[in-house]
């Protein structure tokens, strides 16, 4: 299994990313594309697995969880091939978005909003952080809570975990996922998620699983896969933890002016100093206040000036040669902490825009 993980990196590494089968990814072609392929037992990967299991006794990992947990882990082969193929990475900008700010994400969640409103209320309250954006990461992550989660927590990280690409990460997040089970935060058969590891209905890591999720409704469960009240309060909490203002937007997307975009780009150090929270999104670029964009030439879509407000914003292009650009804010970079990508953040905005549009109308047609 470690030669034919180093094999597949190899592979990536020569062809710039375009995957091209190993024996293992050539079984997984051969499989149904619904079943995921575990690799057959391997000494190196077992030999890992056993300095792993003594590693969680030191970390103070009871025996009894250590066994439940990792006495049937396997390395997936779809878990390596999907984190060498991710959208964010792969996609334009134009097809991730129009994939992510969907009609049907749209209306549904416009009703979610609405149907959810004494929970999201309560979360919005407590945590400061407006309903439209927790549902639209709610939806843009698990189609309010619709997607099935189906891999094992502890077969998704120590999958990554063994592999080099990113091993330390995700040895990190499978402590965390033993941590969670031993101190019986869940269950066994609830510690199912994404491909990576995200669990339940907001995706969190479970590193971050113990450090932000949250027991909205007081029933002793921080419980993000069948407790709505708790996965929305637990996506206000992690996006407060990281800095987020009620009292402002997450940006918006703009009306170039003449000449494109080449009078808009610039380095971080060569504007405004932004938000502690911004700082390390260096490729973000330069920060301008509000109206240095507006004598720019930046507009509003229909034309009209930007709010008469002054607040530092970042200038986000979009695919090359297509003329479209986004003027974004500090909450933006609170919602990059949630999944570190622009189109991730765009889609979540643009999102949490329509879903207020249509809650709005759908309440004013009751």
């Amino acid at each position: 299994m470690r030669q034919a993980l180093r094999s597949l990196l190899l592979t990536a590494s020569l062809a710039g990313c375009v995957m091209v089968a190993t024996p293992l990814l050539a079984l997984q072609e051969t499989a149904n594309s619904e079943v995921d392929v575990q690799a057959e037992k391997d000494p190196e990967f077992e030999a890992w697995l056993i300095a792993l299991r003594t590693e969680a006794r030191e970390r103070g990992i009871s025996d009894a969880t250590i066994e439940k947990a990792l006495t049937d882990v396997t390395p997936i082969v779809r878990v390596i091939r999907r984190d060498r193929n991710q959208p964010e990475v792969k996609q334009t900008y134009a097809r991730y978005l129009k994939a992510r700010v969907s009609d049907w994400r749209k209306s549904k969640g416009a009703q979610a909003l609405l149907d959810n409103e004494q929970s999201l209320d309560a979360a919005a309250e407590k945590y400061g952080v407006q309903p439209r954006f927790i549902t639209a990461i709610w939806g843009v992550e698990t189609n309010y809570g619709t997607v099935p989660l189906t891999y094992s927590v502890f077969d998704a990280t120590a999958t990554l975990a063994y592999d080099k690409r990113r091993g330390p990460r995700f040895r990190r997040e499978l402590f965390a996922a033993l941590e969670i089970l031993d101190r019986g935060m869940t269950t066994f058969d609830k510690l199912k998620g994404s491909w990576a590891g995200a669990m339940g209905q907001s995706q969190f890591m479970p590193e971050s699983y113990l450090k932000y999720s949250v027991d909205m409704d007081g029933d002793g469960e921080h419980d993000i896969w069948d407790n709505k009240a708790d996965v929305q309060g637990s996506i206000a909490n992690y996006l407060k933890s990281f800095g987020w203002r009620n009292d402002q937007t997450w940006g918006r997307k703009v009306r170039l002016p003449e000449g494109g975009v080449k009078s808009l780009i610039g380095k971080q150090e060569d504007g405004l100093t932004p938000d502690r929270q911004c700082r390390s999104f260096k490729s973000m670029g330069v920060w301008r206040d509000l109206q240095d964009w507006q004598a720019m030439g930046i507009r509003r879509l229909d034309g009209s000036d930007l709010p008469k407000v002054s607040i530092p914003a970042a200038f986000i292009e979009g695919d090359e040669g297509d003329g479209e650009g986004y003027l974004v804010y500090r909450n933006f970079c609170s919602i990059m902490r949630y999944n570190p990508s622009f189109k991730y953040a765009l889609s979540v905005g643009l999102l949490s825009d329509a879903i207020n549009a249509g809650a709005a109308t759908l309440a004013g047609a009751r």
